[in-house]
């Protein structure tokens, strides 16, 4: 019995997301680290200052 490259499973190999969703992906989560790396984690470090002595 014969059978198409496409039901057999020998077709060609699809991405499984379009480049243009990718990118927006890969740029969303490259924003939100630099947002952390430069906003969030120096407030953090500010926040932990010790008491100086009187």
């Amino acid at each position: 019995m014969r059978r198409d490259k496409e039901v057999a499973g020998e077709g060609p190999e699809r991405p499984s997301l379009p480049p243009l969703a990718t990118g927006i992906s890969l740029g969303l989560w490259i924003a939100l680290m630099l947002f952390l790396a430069f906003v969030i984690v120096p407030a953090v470090f500010a926040s932990c200052q010790g008491v100086s002595p009187a």
